[in-house]
């Protein structure tokens, strides 16, 4: 495989502004993430799945490429229901970002809507995942308070953050 063959990044160069040197970055497809909390908001959904920047099976936030310029929110919807077999009409809506977080801007193009979603009641109906061709994850509750010593993943660690400033503001 060659460089330029790569899936979902493209290695672009451009000109600094004010010196004479060139910078390089990868181009990659913005993207959402949700921390889908149960319907009493001490538990939250997390996928494990093999990452190969760590080179091992992580748990995060269910999380999605937006494609073809879609809505962040279809996004959402398309990614909940892929990853996780839930309807996106089965959750209340917490928090929706009114801008994308830029993840890493002295190397990628990437940028990150993250939402927060409650499950209306424990009743809710789970259908079977629709995963993407070389997608292998599975689905686990965790309690909120464990979720720290679960995983390292920054989006995640990001949202349960937000979350819980969110909660700290309301009360």
């Amino acid at each position: 495989m060659k460089l330029n063959d790569l899936k979902f990044l493209k290695v672009k160069i451009e000109k600094h502004p004010t010196r004479d040197i060139q910078l390089e970055f990868l181009e990659k497809p913005n993207a959402i993430a949700a921390l889908i909390l149960n319907s009493t908001e001490d538990k939250a959904l997390l996928v494990e799945q093999y990452r190969p920047g760590v080179n091992g099976k992580l748990l995060e936030i269910p999380a999605g490429i937006i494609e073809n310029n879609e809505d962040p929110k279809e996004t959402l919807k398309r990614e909940v229901r892929e990853e996780t077999g839930y309807e996106i009409e089965s959750f209340d809506l917490i928090y929706e970002p009114k801008k994308p977080l830029i993840l890493s801007p002295g190397y990628t193009s990437e940028e990150l809507y993250i939402y927060i979603v409650k499950l209306k009641s424990e009743n809710e109906k789970v259908y079977e995942k629709q995963l993407d061709e070389g997608e292998d994850l599975e689905c686990f509750w965790h309690t909120l308070e464990n979720i720290p010593k679960l995983t390292n993943d920054f989006k995640t660690y990001y949202a349960l953050s937000l979350y819980k400033n969110l909660k700290n503001i309301k009360e």
